[in-house]
Order: C-alpha cells, then sequence, then structure tokens
C-alpha cells in the first residue's frame, strides 16, 4: 500500500504557553524522554509506513535537532522523514488545509497513492494501516478518524452526521448548538482532526478556497466525493501485553486489542499536558509508555541509570518515571515525572515534571511544570499563588498548575 504520511507540526501552540514560547507544540517532552512528535513517527513505523514529511513553522530549532538525532532518513531506500517550512516567503501557515497545499510540491514528488493526515501533537497509538485499509476496502476518497463524544463538548470539535455504511452525510465545525446524536446516544461523533485522502482526491479538494479541513473543506467535499467515517475506537486494534498468575507463576499473554486501543487525548491545554503526564506515573496508565508490542522510539541517552540515593529517615520516593543520568539525593515525593540529566536534592515534591538538566536544591514544590535549565534554590512553589507570581512563576489559571520558565534561576 503505498501512502505518505504527513504529520501537521506547525501550530503555535498559544494554549499550551509557556512551554511553547520557545519551541513548537510538538517538541514538548511527554513521559520524560519523549516528544510528542514522537508519537505520530511511531505509529507511522509500527504501522510499516516509511515515507514521512513533517509540516513546521517557526520556533522548530529543538524539533529538527530532534530529528536530526533521532529520526534519520535513509538515502538508499524508500524510507525518510523530511521536514518543510512554509514556501511562501514571508507567510506562515494558515491552517491545516493551507499547510498541506503549500507542501503539494513534495506531496506530488513523492507520488503516493494515498495521503494520511494525522495531528504531531496528540497522544495516541492507532494503526494507520488499518485505517487506510478502511478506505480502500470500501472504495471511498476521503476518510475521517471519529471518536464519540458527550454533547456538551460539540463546540470542541468538528461533529459528524454518519449515515449507512459509514458514509458522512454532513459536517459541522465547533458548533456547540446542534451536534448529531449517535443513534439512541447522548453522543456524537467528533472529528479527530485525522484524514485520509486518494491522492487525486486531495489535489482536487485542496482546489476549493478554504484554509482549514474541518471548517472549510470537508462540507464542500461531501458534495462531490465519497466521505466515510471511521470509528476509531470501534476498528483501531493496538496489541498489547497482559500479565496473567497461574500457580506461582507469572506469564506474558498477547492480547489483539489492548484497552489502548481507544484511548486518544489532544494535550492542547497546560492543564491536559499536566493531566496526560500524570497519568502515566498511575498505578494503572490507560496510555502504556512499556508496551513492547506497539514501542515509541526516541532519544536513547549515552549516560548513566538514575540514582537515586535516600537516608534511613527520608520520606518515601513512590511513582515516578525517572530517565537516564539523574540523580535524586534525599528527595520525599510522589507522582514525578523526572526526565534526563536531573539533579534534585534535599527536596519534598508532588505532582511534578522535570524537563532536562533542571537543579533543584532544598525545595518543596507541588503540582508544577519545571522547563528545561531551570535552577532553584530554597523555593517553595505550587502553595501560594500570588507568591509565586512574585518570582515569576507562571500560574495557568484554570488548572493552576504552575510552570517554571526554561532557563529560570532564582537567587
Amino acid at each position: 500500500m503505498d501512502a505518505l504520511v504527513v504529520v501537521l507540526a506547525g501550530g503555535e501552540g498559544q494554549r499550551l504557553k509557556p512551554l511553547t514560547e520557545t519551541r513548537v507544540k510538538p517538541a514538548v517532552l511527554i513521559g520524560g524522554k519523549y516528544r510528542l512528535i514522537d508519537i505520530p513517527l511511531s505509529n507511522a513505523y509500527n504501522s510499516r509506513f516509511r515515507k514521512i514529511l513533517i509540516l513546521a513553522q517557526g520556533r522548530d530549532r529543538s524539533l529538527h535537532k530532534h530529528l536530526k538525532n533521532i529520526w534519520f532518513t535513509d538515502e538508499k531506500s524508500d524510507s525518510f522523514i523530511n521536514l518543510i517550512s512554509p514556501q511562501t516567503p514571508g507567510l506562515s501557515y494558515r491552517g491545516d488545509a493551507d499547510a498541506v497545499r503549500q507542501a503539494m510540491d513534495d506531496i506530488l514528488y513523492n507520488d503516493p497513492d494515498y495521503v494520511l493526515i494525522v495531528p504531531g501533537d496528540h497522544l495516541l497509538k492507532m494503526q494507520y494501516y488499518d485505517f487506510l485499509k478502511f478506505l480502500t476496502d470500501r472504495r471511498g476518497d476521503v476518510l475521517i478518524s471519529v471518536m464519540p463524544q458527550p454533547l456538551e463538548r460539540a463546540a470542541d470539535f468538528g461533529s459528524l452526521q454518519v449515515g449507512e455504511d459509514s458514509r458522512v452525510t454532513a459536517f459541522r465545525e465547533k458548533d456547540g448548538n446542534a451536534p448529531w446524536r449517535i443513534m439512541g446516544e447522548d453522543r456524537f461523533y467528533a472529528s479527530m482532526g485525522i484524514y485520509a485522502f486518494r491522492k487525486n482526491i486531495l489535489v482536487e479538494a485542496l482546489k476549493h478556497q478554504g484554509d482549514l479541513f474541518g471548517k472549510d473543506l470537508i462540507p464542500q467535499l461531501l458534495k462531490e466525493f465519497k466521505v466515510l467515517a471511521y470509528d476509531y475506537c470501534h476498528h483501531n486494534r493496538i496489541p498489547g501485553l497482559i500479565l496473567e498468575e497461574k500457580e506461582g507463576r507469572v506469564t506474558e499473554i498477547r492480547e489483539d486489542s489492548s484497552r489502548e486501543s481507544c484511548y486518544w487525548r489532544d494535550v492542547g491545554t497546560i492543564g491536559e499536558y499536566f493531566a496526560a503526564n500524570m497519568d502515566l506515573v498511575s498505578l494503572s496508565p490507560r496510555f502504556n509508555l512499556f508496551n513492547r508490542e506497539w514501542p515509541f522510539y526516541s532519544m536513547h541517552a549515552p549516560l548513566g541509570p538514575t540514582r537515586v540515593i535516600n537516608p534511613p529517615d527520608s520520606g518515601p520516593l513512590e511513582s515516578a518515571i525517572l530517565c537516564e543520568g539523574s540523580y535524586l539525593d534525599d528527595v520525599e515525593g510522589r507522582e514525578l515525572v523526572i526526565s534526563s540529566s536531573v539533579h534534585i536534592s534535599r527536596s519534598k515534591l508532588e505532582q511534578v515534571i522535570c524537563f532536562d538538566y533542571a537543579r533543584l536544591t532544598d525545595c518543596r514544590i507541588r503540582k508544577t511544570i519545571i522547563d528545561k535549565n531551570v535552577i532553584i534554590r530554597g523555593m517553595t512553589v505550587g502553595y501560594d499563588e500570588d507568591a509565586d507570581r512574585a518570582h515569576g512563576i507562571y500560574v495557568d489559571p484554570v488548572s493552576k498548575v504552575r510552570v517554571v520558565r526554561k532557563n529560570y534561576q532564582n537567587g
């Protein structure tokens, strides 16, 4: 199946600031050692697709460096990952459709039969091959991945009316007044922003005016082409491993469809991003980074293992992800996501995410994201909003999660 995967990585990530002040959203860390861009790229590789274009714009230095170090291009084969910036001088992408339109020369040069368009900043495990096969088996022209959502969230998504044989009969973009109910339920089919096109249909679609697939193009395409809906939770199948204990022995059993098959999260806000990381360190995470049947690929730093040294009278350290090269000395904490080369001494932490190279000494911190290269000593963060703001700490107005900006130092 000849397909080209186009990853949309050009969003400004306004709602994820200050984490996106110096980097594009897909370059933000997730789970300690991964970046958001690693999720769709790993999905593509696990789905046996190796031809990938990434459409980015501005603040992409971190993204470019990460792609260069981790996701290389093999010039001797059909495998490649190419990063493309806006092709019109002085202009940026005005939307997802405009981004793809500006990349059409590269798409046509590769001449695929099908084009998959996926976000570069969503958390999900998706079998792209099965998604595309759904389109080919039903002889469709366009395919939209959908997931049922409660009616009260209609203002957040495009809503679809789906008829017989999965055919989309109507589409509204973020209209909270009149979503189409799924038969007999108080839910509607929400667009996930994941599309598959026959290449020739995509060429025709982009001749229409409009910069957004959902708002501008999809409603027009319904009149001309066979547009189908792919029920993500019903059709997506991600294998997994479950542990079974029998007669005192624990064995691993492969399951063809794990519960992760129906997980999808857009980490578009500080609150959503924080919650997604906290899920990863929960007792039973809904999004599993350790599934060998569907691995994620990223940096394997040439660093030593994490070292934890706690004196006998110190508090416990529990529910934590600890990455390579980090050093924790006399640290009490729970629900921690600690990236590489982080040093923490004599501190108490609760629900804290630390990016690379952070240095914390004699601190008490809770419900906080600490960006890269931060050095703080003797600080209390996450307990008093006014005091945090006075020290230049960002307080998210909705979730109240604190963010310590990149390169911040106190004292």
